[in-house]
């Protein structure tokens, strides 16, 4: 008889290990339970070199002073980076006064996203100055999305595309603090645009 409640905690255990678990510094953003967790400075940015989709260099100190939205994509992806970068498109016309903004997409697929490709797609979305389009050294993104941002990417993935990347947004204060993550795409994505911008409007008060 002692058998069945073993099975079923066994089972319970296993749910929930299986269930996709929050990132460190999600859960305020995500959940409005913690409030105290609200727009806490966790890490800070990671440094970087990249390109942009003009071809011209951008380094992570040309980041001081602004506040910033990022997020991980690829031009090919045929799941959710068209609606990620459709709600950064609405975030980008909606601050489009405040010069304060600005918005980063980093390739994860940087072999075949190269700058001339990149600008094609950032003018898909009516990018300008404020919305920069990165590329690099592949080793040099896989370490800025893992061990920089935390922003989960690996190479490969069940379905055949070439990676898998998280659908988060984050956010940057103007001294280069991550502040949050926000679902860009899916369930929830309307919620935490709804945050996100508030939190943006706090942040940028006290930027350039």
């Amino acid at each position: 008889m002692k058998l069945l409640p073993l099975l079923l905690l066994t089972a319970v255990l296993c749910l929930g290990a299986c269930r996709p678990q929050p990132r460190v510094g999600a859960v305020a953003v995500e959940h409005g339970s913690v409030q105290t967790e609200r727009l806490a400075r966790h890490w800070k940015r990671p440094d970087f070199d990249f390109l942009d989709q003009d071809a011209q260099p951008f380094r992570y100190s040309q980041m001081d002073g602004r506040v910033w939205v990022v997020d991980f994509f690829y031009t090919t992806c045929p799941g959710p980076c068209p609606a990620l970068s459709s709600r950064l498109s609405e975030l980008h016309r909606r601050f489009a006064a405040n010069p304060s903004v600005g918005f980063l997409s980093i390739s994860s697929n940087p072999e075949k996203d190269r700058p001339e490709v990149l600008k094609l797609y950032a003018d898909k979305f009516g990018a300008d100055a404020r919305w920069r389009f990165l590329t690099g050294d592949k080793a040099q993104i896989f370490s800025v999305a893992n061990q920089g941002f935390k922003m989960g990417l690996t190479e490969g993935s069940a379905d055949g595309e070439p990676v898998t990347h998280s659908t988060r947004l984050l956010l940057i204060d103007a001294e280069g603090w991550v502040r949050g993550f926000y679902e860009g795409a899916g369930e929830g994505s309307e919620d935490a645009s709804n945050r996100l911008v508030a939190d943006i409007e706090t942040l940028s008060k006290g930027a350039k």
